[in-house]
């Protein structure tokens, strides 16, 4: 399955629960997925991109029969991605409303979890800092620093050898240290 077959081609075998058409798609899209929804997920303290993304994904797989791709698969892929975005930010926020709703009514004397702000400003700081690698190096640096993978795990993943992802991982330190040293605070 090369990068010459159409999106069509490769959605009418996963309509015929063809797991490595699926696979060729999700790797076909996955990276501009996860960017859509990081997009629309931007300055959401709670959400977790990276799982809505897999979400959009496993609600692809379990629609396979219904949905019809004529031309490419994005227009649909991004619709999803859209819609579950949406549910994500509606789920965040009921949970800092519930959260808001039980320090209030727990009254004088309770504990309440300290500030959280500066937690989320170095969160997206280092999410802005993340944005200014090249694609090569902020693939390693996700996989590895944010979702604390081993070099070796990143290796098979990327399917390079873990030299190739100790070195790139360097200079993706190495860059992003510089950018937040640089960073406004």
């Amino acid at each position: 399955m090369g990068s010459r077959t159409t999106d069509p081609e490769l959605w009418a075998r996963v309509r015929t629960d063809d797991e490595q058409a699926f696979a060729a798609l999700f790797t076909r899209y996955h990276h501009r997925v996860l960017h859509c929804v990081t997009g629309q997920l931007r300055g959401v303290a709670r959400a977790d991109p990276s799982a809505v993304a897999g979400d959009v994904f496993h609600t692809v797989w379990r629609r396979r029969r219904t949905a019809r791709v004529e031309t490419t698969a994005w227009p649909w892929l991004r619709s999803v991605a859209t819609r579950l975005c949406a549910n994500e930010r509606r789920r965040c926020l009921r949970q800092d409303r519930l959260l808001h709703r039980v320090t209030t009514a727990a009254g004088p004397g309770a504990t309440v979890d300290p500030d959280h702000a500066p937690a989320v400003a170095d969160r997206l700081a280092i999410a802005a800092a993340l944005a200014t690698l090249g694609p090569v190096e902020r693939q390693v640096a996700h996989l590895a620093l944010v979702d604390d993978l081993p070099a070796a795990e990143v290796a098979l993943r990327l399917r390079v050898p873990v030299g190739t992802v100790k070195s790139r991982l360097h200079r993706a330190r190495r860059d992003l240290g510089r950018h937040l040293r640089h960073a406004p605070r």
